[in-house]
């Protein structure tokens, strides 16, 4: 990058279909000329949309940044049922549709809520260390985890006589395939994932997003452009204390001075905050995070070097 600075934070990439998360991470890495880049949860191949990646000391925020809420727009293709729950797979069978749209809107809308539901097999959670896929592209038996998923704010965007577009939101983990097969069901007809969007992962919206192609060029010219997101911008939710002096000194060396860990204490609400962020008072900069643990009281949770 130019004048050799390096970037911390986070990059905001709207993803193309077709590409692999993997694939959108050894692009940025090369883009930006360092090897530490990571992202906030895998997009499938087929699905395009917000991909929120970590650069440098941002990769500490992995936890933090993944906890969140998504949001996606999806669209279901009646009358067909595959291996993988979308278009991209071997097709099991296909059915008949005959469906009215109030009929499908419906059937959506009773889908909302809390459900216990299987993990697709082809995805790559993990059982006795082998990914799930790994089990079905070899034919091995394998009992499939059950996994509590959370869909909500289900909007039609468009019906057709053999198709429906949904915005939708989900907590993390949740598959979007699932709740597609799910309605498929519900519908008798069968359905398949054929294209899927992620438009937010909380806080971030795919409006603040670039395509990796833009990000290139914005850096060729030296400049970083709105996909990127500083890390005092980075948890907007989090409530901040600012440090100088001695108290900044003894939390570089990993230590909470008693300045600071009464500042803490009257801001800390143990119902409402998992962690606290701590910013340099003279230059902003996030030096650290800050949590409250049962029997420890308050301990450093991550420690940032710029």
């Amino acid at each position: 990058m130019k004048n050799n600075i390096p970037f911390h934070g986070l990059l905001l990439v709207d993803k193309p279909s077709g590409i692999s998360s993997h694939d959108v991470v050894a692009r940025v890495r090369r883009i930006l000329g360092t090897k530490a880049v990571g992202h906030s949860g895998t997009l499938d191949p087929l699905a395009s949309g917000l991909m929120v990646c970590l650069i440098n000391e941002g990769t500490k925020l992995s936890q933090y940044i993944l906890e969140g809420d998504k949001g996606y727009r999806v669209r279901a293709q009646f009358g067909v049922l595959t291996d993988t729950l979308d278009t991209t797979g071997t097709v099991l069978e296909t059915r008949p549709v005959d469906l009215t749209e109030e009929r499908i809107l419906a059937e959506a809308q009773k889908l909302q809520g809390e459900f216990e539901l299987p993990v697709p097999i082809y995805s790559a959670i993990k059982v006795q260390g082998k990914k799930l896929y790994e089990y079905a592209r070899q034919e091995q038996e394998v009992t499939i985890p059950m996994k509590l998923m959370k869909f909500w704010d289900v909007t039609p965007v468009g019906v057709g006589p053999d198709w429906a577009e949904f915005d939708i939101k989900c907590s993390k983990g949740s598959y979007i395939r699932t709740w597609v097969d799910l309605l498929g069901k519900a519908l008798g007809c069968g359905a398949a994932m054929s294209s899927l969007r992620r438009t937010w992962s909380s806080p971030y919206f795919i409006e603040g997003a670039q395509t990796l192609e833009a990000i290139e060029e914005s850096v060729k010219a030296g400049q970083l452009g709105s996909a990127f997101v500083e890390m005092v911008r980075a948890l907007p939710l989090t409530k901040r204390v600012r440090v100088k002096g001695q108290d900044q000194v003894l939390l570089g060396n990993g230590q909470i001075s008693h300045g600071l860990r009464t500042q803490l204490i009257s801001l800390f609400k143990p119902h409402e905050d998992q962690y606290m962020q701590i910013l340099a008072h003279e230059t902003g900069q996030v030096l650290a995070l800050v949590g409250l643990e049962q029997g420890k009281g308050f301990v450093i949770r991550r420690v940032f070097k710029y």
